[in-house]
């Protein structure tokens, strides 16, 4: 793979350099048989060969499906947002992009990992009630082995190794009870396969959220819960499904293999209406 690209290329040269990196990337995956390695590929390129090169493809082809698009959809729809909560903040990529929409608007980043720290915190500092919580989300409160990966880091049951270290965990009902000043309405959730435990851990506190953005995987490619299992929960806890934004296609075969789905609590004013215009 090429050391660096040239990003004030544009137009044929641009199609050229993505298109080329995705032949590499297909080749380079053509003997990929298990799970870890397929998650894995979502690290092979630097993030931001990633940004650019999906910037890139976004710009010229006119379609303008990313993550801000969609947080300005909600906007336009008057949407209110008094808080939100970024569950796997990693490097506070997601927060950034949802400041750029709403501004000023207090987020709490949860990250375990020790080294983003200190840049996430530095980050909470821009924007007044904002905090990062070192700490892992789940179902219960205690310490889990957790998988160091860069943004593909998890929580894991395997057996500690190199690329594992243990580390707090908490619940989202101990979060919000313990930071009564702090009413969050938009809850995002990126854990690698532990998104459902998080959700649970959430127990009565959950309904707290008007919007929750949940990456899923339609193939359960490594044994984490499918969309069918997390659309049925989300359904028996009162939430429709609103919005979606594809992420990740399956190397394989191109199905689609992870999206980031919108969830509107049911009574909200953003699935009022049922008219076309």
């Amino acid at each position: 793979m090429p050391t660096s690209i040239s990003w004030c290329q544009t137009g044929e040269a641009l199609k050229v350099n993505c298109i080329g990196c995705f032949n590499r990337l297909q080749r380079f995956n053509s003997n990929y048989t298990n799970s870890d390695e397929l998650l894995d590929m979502k690290n092979i390129l630097p993030r931001s060969w990633a940004r650019k090169i999906k910037q890139g493809l976004i710009n010229r082809s006119g379609i303008y499906r990313d993550m801000t698009t969609r947080l300005q959809v909600l906007q336009r729809a008057n949407f209110r947002c008094t808080g939100a909560i970024d569950a796997g903040a990693y490097r506070g990529d997601w927060t950034q992009e949802f400041w750029s929409v709403f501004p000023k608007t207090p987020t709490l980043m949860v990250e375990p990992q020790p080294d983003p720290q200190p840049f996430l915190r530095d980050l909470a500092k821009g924007v007044i009630g904002s905090e990062v919580l070192p700490a892992a989300l789940s179902d219960q409160v205690g310490e889990a082995s957790f998988v160091l990966g860069e943004s593909n880091s998890r929580i894991s049951s395997s057996v500690a190794s190199d690329t594992t270290l243990s580390v707090p965990c908490t619940t989202l009902a101990r979060v919000l009870s313990e930071r009564p000043q702090f009413s969050p309405n938009l809850l995002k959730l990126d854990l690698q396969g532990h998104e459902l435990k998080a959700l649970i851990g959430a127990d009565k506190w959950l309904n707290q959220f008007e919007v929750i953005v949940c990456e899923m995987s339609v193939i359960p490619i490594g044994g984490v819960p499918d969309f069918a299992s997390m659309n049925r929960f989300f359904e028996s806890k009162g939430y429709q499904f609103y919005d979606v934004l594809p992420q990740y296609d399956r190397p394989l075969d191109g199905a689609l293999w992870q999206i980031d789905a919108f969830y509107v609590r049911c009574g909200s004013a953003l699935i009022a209406s049922t008219a076309w215009g």
